[in-house]
């Protein structure tokens, strides 16, 4: 039985590839009716409800057969999942047929006990859908087992069910890949979207992110997405309104609502260029597929599009089957429909090639008749033939009550994704009315854009050659290439400015940053904010250009201009090529020695750091920076103050602030210029004069960075974020300061413990429990006590034993488990190996600078550095762990959802537990 294109388009997303065959009097019929539409003839009556719980109710009824079509919409489908965790909605899909708490006994199992027919659920990129044609004698149980999967299958979800659905999934992919072509459309999809639109990957997922599932994943994935507020359910039979609301009132009405969602409404990519592909499969005639980006379901040109589709290849008489399977026989097959998707469509072309034809002589006749058709548009005929097949075909497909495209399904979708079930009347009003003037007019829109061609040939009979490679035994690794640091050349200008220059001539450019010694710990504890507040208003204008006429100056020279704070320095950048060096220079002088301080940036500045603040205040790894410093330093301390400040301290700053920090801390004598690049100090040091010598001498004041006792540990500092998905754990405590002997061996130790993908620590929680996307561990780089801390975002219901495992990984680091044999072998590997590209930037080479100048490195540091690492040993690294970890010393700060996660942290009993606000405000 032929199924109508609109139906197919409605309920799957694309047309039919095939034409329907309709009675040459239905199609004067159809022309004459296209500026008369009548949508009472296409209007399925229905009755809508919404519970108080968000499940939208739509009834149709129609008392011919005693027989009710249900039909489950839930809004989400492959494009709510996020790479690395994809195929869920469609494994999700398998679940609903296994049962459910109160009817363990399976779903297809009950289905045929009460005589269902046409029943199935399906997932595509923007929905999953469940229906059934049911006896109205067996509604009710019907009801009663679909508000039972909707509302009660997480804790039936098992591991052997898990296990079990994968491996169905698995195969089912696998199968539909078996298939000649099969491979096709998810090549296509991954070329034309952007990598992370959701419509890049294949709703079945990929078997990795199939194998990675857990029972955890599944289970969040399902009271996420799977409440009543995100779910339609469509009943259209022998059926009243008053008794469908009453039952599915009562078998629905009590499930709670799941979260709000958000949703994307449309997302159409647009491609810079045409895109050419080239696959081989085992099959046996080559296929050209051409693809445009089109319109999205809702948009009018959807409609459009197909009737320009069906004019191209919709019957025998369609101008591209006729051309290429009939007048010049060069295909055997020819298709073109629209996918229409809730983000975004694609026009398609598929044209099988005829044996012994080539591809590319049919892409020729493709363009061709392409082109005419967009420059002449179709024809009256051509239009009302595609019309009349098209509405005939959705007439004879709401004859069913249920099923894809029967009644309760149109309902449905239009609900789902129109927001209102007759919405579908809407889309058949422009096919029914659309004139050739405006399909031609879609068709310019959008099809004379670029576009992906994919030709798929035939798989070449290859062979390997003879194998005379040992593959048990792994090549050799060279021995590590030594490294070259350029030398630190140094000057120091007239009024006292230092400079350090570090030549590279690899290419025109040059880096040049200013160190100024202040930062962060130049902050008082009643202005903190004050020194990044004040460094960021320096590209904002100066006393000769305003911020847009800086912004012109630097462009003009292809130079870029910025600014950042560390604990102990501010810095100013540059980046110019080396053709522009003295006119860039010019404009750094001018930033740093000038600046305006303009009240409306100033104002404009103060909102954005405002916003920031309450940003980082809601964002985990943020608000781990903001809390850390104070905990372990105490508020008053250099440094422990938030980098950007808090709100009452922004609040009460001031213009003059900014001025007067500036003209304190600005001073030439305690700041260095690093410069890197194609220059060379015969041509810099008169450049600099020239550029900075109006820097009247002077140094900044001291500095107070006292001296913190040793961690208390024992402690736990609880942080509330409500409904979070994950648990952000610190584990830290206060070390040494800089200039300790074992502080090269300590680096291959942080690396070891978190510094790397393979690192113990991201091992454990990562690799090997997957209870964390990644964690870290360092010690930071200042000038005084640094810090050492460890960050383990992790699932919240993993919040207990991750803490035990942290805990385990730091008291291992610092000496319980000391790296040792292979383990130390693969790190000082590691370290050495990868000095070949430390230094392969000017960006690294300044940063070697500027933590020479901040730790009072000396110059021949790095020039040692690879030769000093190598020679480390094994009782060097553990001296140097049990130096700086100090496992007793530990505090601790968990971010998460306290109503899930702070009774298995107080069960610990690892010491006083301490509950913050975000701002660091004792709450209990």
């Amino acid at each position: 039985m032929k199924q109508s294109k609109l139906l197919l388009a409605l309920a799957l997303g694309t047309a039919s590839l095939g034409a329907i065959d309709l009675p040459a009097h239905a199609a004067p019929a159809a022309a004459q009716a296209a500026s008369t539409f009548d949508r009472k003839a296409y209007e399925i009556p229905y009755k809508k409800f919404v519970l108080s719980n968000g499940l939208t109710l739509i009834v149709h009824t129609d008392h011919a057969v005693p027989v009710v079509a249900v039909n489950m919409w839930y809004h989400v489908g492959s494009r709510n999942e996020k790479r690395g965790k994809t195929g869920f909605a469609h494994m999700f899909e398998h679940f609903f047929f296994n049962g459910s708490e109160n009817y363990p006994s399976g779903f297809r199992e009950a289905m045929d006990d009460l005589g269902a027919n046409n029943r199935n659920g399906t997932t595509n990129f923007d929905r999953t859908n469940f229906f059934e044609d049911v006896p109205v004698s067996a509604l009710e149980r019907t009801l009663f087992l679909e508000s039972d999967r909707m509302g009660f299958l997480a804790n039936y979800i098992s591991k052997e069910m898990l296990e079990r659905e994968r491996g169905v999934v698995q195969n089912e992919k696998r199968q539909g890949e078996n298939q000649p072509y099969g491979r096709v459309r998810n090549e296509i999809n991954a070329k034309m979207y952007p990598y992370s639109h959701p419509y890049s990957w294949s709703p079945i997922g990929s078997m990795e992110d199939l194998n990675a599932a857990t029972l955890q994943d599944v289970r969040e994935w399902y009271r996420t997405f799977y409440g009543p507020n995100n779910a339609v359910i469509s009943l259209a039979g022998d059926i009243t309104p008053e008794r469908a609301y009453e039952l599915v009132n009562k078998y629905f009405g009590a499930i709670p609502p799941g979260p709000p969602l958000p949703r994307t409404e449309t997302w159409i990519p647009v491609l810079d260029r045409n895109i050419r592909d080239e696959m081989e499969d085992h099959v046996p005639q080559a296929r050209v597929y051409r693809s445009w980006h089109v319109a999205a379901w809702k948009d009018a040109d959807s409609g459009r599009l197909s009737l320009l589709a069906d004019a191209l290849a919709g019957s025998k008489s369609a101008r591209l089957t006729r051309r290429l399977v009939y007048d010049k026989p060069m295909a055997t097959a020819v298709a073109a429909y629209v996918g229409s998707g809730e983000l975004a469509g694609t026009f398609n072309i598929v044209a099988t090639v005829k044996p012994g034809q080539d591809p590319r002589e049919v892409e020729r006749e493709i363009d061709a008749v392409m082109r005419e058709l967009l420059d002449k548009g179709p024809t009256a005929a051509e239009i009302a033939r595609a019309r009349a097949s098209t509405l005939a075909g959705f007439s004879r497909g709401i004859e069913r009550l249920g099923g894809m495209g029967g009644r309760s399904d149109v309902l449905a979708q239009g609900q789902t994704y129109g927001g209102s079930p007759d919405a579908y009347l809407n889309t058949l009003q422009v096919i029914g009315t659309a004139t050739p003037a405006e399909v031609k007019a879609a068709g310019d829109r959008w099809l004379r854009a670029n576009h992906y061609t994919m030709t798929v040939k035939p798989f070449a009979k290859l062979a390997a050659a003879k194998q005379d490679v040992d593959r048990k035994v792994l090549p050799a690794l060279g021995d590590a290439p030594e490294v070259k640091f350029p030398e630190m050349q140094r000057a120091t200008l007239s009024n006292g400015l230092k400079v350090i220059l570090m030549e590279r001539h690899s290419a025109p450019i040059v880096n040049m940053t200013l160190a100024v010694d202040a930062g962060v710990a130049a902050d008082t504890a009643a202005k903190s904010g004050l020194a990044s507040l004040t460094l960021e208003m320096l590209d904002k204008g100066t006393r000769k250009r305003n911020a847009f006429e800086l912004s012109d100056a630097l462009e003009s020279l292809g130079a870029q201009l910025s600014t950042g704070s560390t604990a102990d320095m501010s810095l100013v950048a540059m980046e110019t090529m080396s053709t522009n060096l003295r006119p860039s220079l010019d404009l750094l002088a001018d930033a740093v020695l000038n600046p305006a301080f303009a009240n409306d940036q100033f104002t404009l500045q103060k909102q954005r750091r405002l916003a920031q603040i309450a940003q980082e205040k809601v964002d985990p790894n943020a608000l781990v920076g903001r809390l850390v410093p104070s905990i372990l330093y105490g508020d008053g301390h250099a440094y422990g103050k938030p980098v950007s400040g808090t709100e009452k301290t922004i609040d009460s700053i001031t213009r003059e602030d900014l001025v007067r920090w500036h003209a304190d801390w600005f001073k030439p004598g305690s700041a260095t210029l690093i410069v890197a690049g194609d220059t060379t100090m015969d041509k810099l040091k008169p450049a600099l004069e020239s550029a900075f010598g109006a820097w009247k001498a002077g140094a900044a004041p001291a500095k107070q960075v006292a001296t913190v006792a040793p961690t208390r540990g024992k402690r736990i500092f609880l942080v509330d974020k409500p409904d979070a998905p994950q648990s952000a754990i610190v584990a830290a405590h206060v070390s040494l300061p800089p200039g300790q002997p074992e502080d090269l061996a300590f680096e291959p130790v942080m690396q070891n413990y978190g510094g790397m993908a393979t690192s113990r620590l991201n091992r454990n929680l990562r690799l090997e429990k997957h209870w964390s996307y990644g964690t870290r561990g360092q010690l930071t780089s200042v000038r005084g006590q640094r810090a050492f801390i460890t960050v383990a975002p992790v699932q919240t219901d993993k919040t207990r034993e991750a803490m035990i495992e942290v805990d385990k990984e730091v008291r291992g680091i610092a000496g319980a488990r000391p790296i040792a044999g292979q383990e130390f072998n693969n790190i000082m590997r590691n370290m050495t190996s990868r000095l070949a590209g430390r230094f392969e930037t000017l960006d690294s080479l300044e940063a070697a600078a500027r933590m020479s100048i901040n730790l009072g490195l000396p110059d021949d540091y790095w020039s040692k550095y690879a030769g000093n690492m190598r020679a480390l040993t094994e009782p060097q690294l553990a001296s140097a762990a049990a130096r700086f970890i100090h496992p007793d010393e530990v505090v601790w700060i968990v971010i998460g959802d306290l109503r899930r996660i702070e009774k298995g942290v107080r069960d610990l009993n690892w010491g006083e537990v301490t509950v913050l606000s975000p701002d660091g405000t004792v709450v209990r």
